[in-house]
């Protein structure tokens, strides 16, 4: 129940739809037990040769059936509502989760998994609230006002099948015990394969260039018979468990017929009650065997629920509530201020495994240590050049300047305040950090330089690509409305990387951070990219490189050696 109580609150205004799609189902078995009813009465007035008041009771029962059908439609358009709002609600769970972690939650957890988890996860809790949660509490309901209307005719009758009721949710848990660990691997299989899917899918090129599509591709096989056998399992598990609980049903419900039959042959009931009887007999168990079909996919629902908490549950870094002024800048002569700055990449260990190796913890933090007792002045509209070798540090800072990693100790002030406190909204308005990766979304050139100043002018976006030496590819290739494939795969390295630069331009920060802007690019690329990094003499540009030659190109203020 408290894993019941866990999904339910994820969506707790979901619970008013649920009353109310229970409320209609339960409506809809009124409609058809009266419609039984006058079924019995018709029968009677017949045996009575009153067929005068049968026209009435012919009427009556079609209204039943309006009704009945006006209930259904009305409990259908409420699921459908509900697994809409369900479905609605959580991914923009996740997507505010994947937000708020941002790039950080790759070293939690992998793209694919993501993904599965936003698709078909979600999907099996919508299936839960639009169909498991009514039918329970329907279940219940409707096996009690059977019970009841059983026991107006015969009481005896109406406790023998009252009695098999427990044999179903008992058959249920059961098989709940038995399928929770088979689940949990089914969605680990499930979630690796999409995974490794995508992964493979992204690094095509990649494994043709090495020849190493074979070999992912029998990995790929095998993972996939992994996952084949899993799922058999699942379903030969469920299958199983669907055969128990028809059996319980229709053996109950026969039970119910034979003591009606040997009711009305002893006497102890007419012909009419027979007949409602029996058909109650039917009916009585359908609303527990409907529970039984959607406890499968609600069990696939708790195992999603456990791996959307867990990723909703991950720890990710809080953000400051500074809020950093235009002003700040203007009185600081001094950008950045690092004192005493340490950073290190701590390894990622079970809460066990750190509990019972506290000392290899230290020694492991220790040996990712990146930054120990760093200092560092950097003056306001200064160009500074970070270089040294791979590991040393230089984008571990630079991204802490940028706000991306905070979990440092010591002190980083940017405008005499300090980083890890101010609200990283308000610090990118301010500091621009660009990658030699940056992403390249599929659109226009126009919408790509419109990402990061929706307001700028035509003239303004033809402005910054002039200065990153793109105006004459852009000009013959259509203008700015030339379509970008995603990633920007339809253009060379270098020119996805100067039109990246190029967004950031239009952004018009004050702090301009490139991390290893030159890196991987042609020689014309790299230098439109050091020319424009010389005319930004009114901003403060930090430049990341481990390449000597960048050093002999510009003429830096300052130099950092890591």
């Amino acid at each position: 129940m408290s894993s019941v109580k866990k999904i339910i609150h994820l969506v707790p205004k979901m619970r008013v739809k649920v009353f109310f799609s229970v409320v209609a189902n339960f409506f809809c078995l009124v409609s058809n037990i009266a419609f039984i009813f006058c079924a019995g009465r018709i029968i009677f007035l017949l045996q009575q040769e009153k067929v005068s008041l049968i026209k009435s009771n012919i009427f009556f029962m079609v209204a039943c059936l309006l009704f009945s059908a006006l209930f259904r439609i009305l409990s259908s358009l409420i699921s459908f509502g509900i697994s809409k709002d369900v479905k609605i609600t959580l991914r923009q769970k996740i997507f505010s989760k994947l937000l708020t972690l941002g790039t950080s939650y790759q070293e939690q957890t992998g793209t694919g998994k993501i993904l599965q988890l936003a698709c078909e996860g979600v999907e099996q809790l919508e299936t839960f609230f639009s169909a498991f949660l009514p039918q329970v509490f329907y279940s219940v309901l409707a096996s009690v006002t059977t019970f009841l209307c059983l026991a107006f005719i015969n009481v005896k009758m109406a406790i023998v099948l009252f009695c098999c009721i427990p044999l179903i949710p008992i058959s249920m848990m059961i098989v709940q015990k038995i399928a929770k660990k088979l689940l949990a691997k089914y969605w680990g299989q499930y979630a690796n394969l999409a995974d490794n899917f995508l992964e493979n899918l992204q690094a095509l090129q990649t494994l043709q260039i090495y020849e190493a599509d074979g070999f992912k591709e029998n990995q790929m096989v095998d993972e996939a018979n992994n996952f084949r056998r899993v799922t058999m399992k699942v379903l030969s598990m469920q299958l199983n468990s669907i055969i128990v609980m028809d059996v319980i049903a229709y053996a109950g419900a026969a039970a119910g017929i034979l003591f009606a039959l040997k009711s009305f042959s002893s006497g102890e009931i007419f012909l009419y009650q027979t007949f409602i009887a029996i058909l109650l007999c039917v009916d009585f168990f359908i609303p527990l065997r409907r529970l039984g079909s959607a406890f499968h996919t609600a069990m696939n629902g708790f195992t999603a629920s456990n791996n959307i908490f867990e990723f909703l549950q991950t720890k990710e870094v809080k953000d400051g509530n500074l809020i950093l002024s235009k002003e700040d800048f203007e009185k600081s002569k001094i950008i950045f201020n690092v004192n005493n700055l340490c950073f290190s990449y701590n390894s990622k260990k079970s809460k066990s495994e750190n509990e019972s190796n506290e000392q290899n913890s230290l020694q492991t933090q220790n040996k990712n240590q990146v930054l120990t007792n760093f200092n560092l002045q950097i003056n306001k509209n200064s160009t500074i050049l970070f270089s040294g070798i791979s590991g040393s540090g230089k984008s571990t800072l630079a991204k802490i300047f940028a706000g991306i990693n905070s979990e440092y100790s010591g002190s980083v002030k940017i405008a005499d305040q300090e980083i890890k406190n101010i609200k990283k909204e308000s610090l990118y308005k301010f500091v621009t950090y660009i990658s030699h990766k940056d992403w390249i979304f599929s659109g226009t050139i126009k919408e790509t330089l419109q990402e990061a100043n929706p307001f700028a002018t035509e003239d303004e976006m033809w402005n910054v690509l002039s200065k990153v030496k793109l105006f004459d590819f852009v000009k013959e290739s259509g203008g700015l409305n030339f379509v970008l494939k995603e990633g920007g795969e339809n253009l060379s390295g270098g020119q996805r990387q100067r039109l990246s630069i190029a967004r950031a331009l239009l952004k018009n920060s004050l702090v301009y951070i490139f991390d290893e802007a030159t890196s991987n690019i042609d020689s014309e690329s790299e230098e439109a990219i050091l020319d424009l990094i010389s005319t930004l003499t009114d901003k403060t540009v930090i430049l990341i490189s481990h390449q000597l030659s960048d050093a002999c190109k510009i003429n830096f203020d300052q130099r950092v050696e890591f």
